[in-house]
């Protein structure tokens, strides 16, 4: 019984000692590499030939190329190109398909395949500048939009069959509702879908960045002499009052600059010539401020003869 155990057991060790040194030894290996073809636009582009396989075979002992199979069934190598591409299966390429999966312990490599090759066609194109529409804003107390809201990137591109793009008149901004702001900000808002309504369109992006110049205001009162503008230049006119009061909504940060000749008012002879009383109306103030009162909002006027 035990000499039929330690036979059992010597060639139990034999085996796995043979079966090491095997796996130890170099050979070649053939591996079917998965090729995925990275970095062109694939909105713009549409591909028309892509190799997608490469087949090589490798020199190494067993143990490596075990793992290696294993590598490159979990991920392709990646090829990066902006467009039609040649690439030439050498030692460039294999030095870089080592790097992208770590591989090492290698004694060789080689493919009977002489080049990749990546084929694009462009598509037509159309260029919008988007529209902010659907956006609904509440600002904090006191504050609102300091300047024009600006809008990133200013140009959005469709790709697709030049007909269908005729049919698409604008790019517009989707439903959208900004509440309380109350300091500058960017904010991402999507663009309204439009191309998914078409076959085989793309857009190069699917939201634009929208940046909001916001201030904090307060009130300045201001009181300013209102000028009387008439088409008769003999006509004497005196007005009561000869100066009202208007309230600014000024940004806090420009509120000692704004000074009183920034802003003039004026009232139309010609537009109230039949009424005794004639609107003031503010004909210049400075950018980034709002009237928000003129005080007393009409005036009389006396016609001298």
């Amino acid at each position: 019984m035990f000499r039929h155990r330690s036979f059992w057991i010597i060639l139990l060790i034999t085996a796995i000692v043979w079966l090491g040194v095997t796996m130890s030894e170099h050979n070649d290996y053939p591996l079917q590499v998965r090729v995925e073809w990275t970095g062109y636009d694939t909105a713009r582009y549409v591909v028309t030939h892509a190799d997608t396989l490469l087949p090589i075979t490798v020199r190494s002992n067993c143990f490596l190329a075990i793992g290696r199979y294993n590598a490159v069934k979990r991920q392709p190598y990646r090829i990066t190109t902006a467009g039609d591409t040649v690439v030439k299966v050498g030692d460039a390429l294999y030095d870089d398909m080592m790097k992208q999966f770590a591989f090492h312990g290698i004694h060789g490599v080689k493919s009977n395949v002489e080049q990749l090759t990546l084929s694009l066609t462009e598509r037509g194109q159309r260029g919008y500048v988007p529209l902010l529409r659907n956006v609904e804003f509440s600002f904090a107390e006191q504050c609102g939009l300091s300047g024009a809201p600006v809008i990133e990137p200013d140009t959005v591109w469709l790709y697709g069959d030049p007909a269908i793009l005729q049919q698409i008149p604008e790019l517009t901004t989707s439903e959208a509702h900004l509440s309380n702001l109350n300091d500058s900000c960017h904010v991402t808002l999507a663009l309204d879908p439009v191309w998914l309504r078409h076959p085989d369109l793309r857009s190069s992006v699917d939201s634009v960045r929208l940046f909001l110049p916001i201030d904090r205001y307060v009130e300045k009162t201001l009181s300013i002499p209102v000028r009387f503008q008439c088409g008769d230049n003999q006509l004497q006119v005196r007005l009561h009052p000869e100066r009202v009061d208007v309230t600014l909504w000024v940004p806090v940060r420009d509120y000692h600059n704004i000074t009183p000749d920034m802003v003039h008012l004026a009232v139309d002879y010609t537009a109230g010539e039949k009424s005794q009383t004639l609107p003031v109306r503010a004909t210049l103030f400075p950018a980034g401020t709002r009237v928000k009162q003129i005080s007393p909002s009409t005036i009389q006027y006396v016609i001298i003869r």
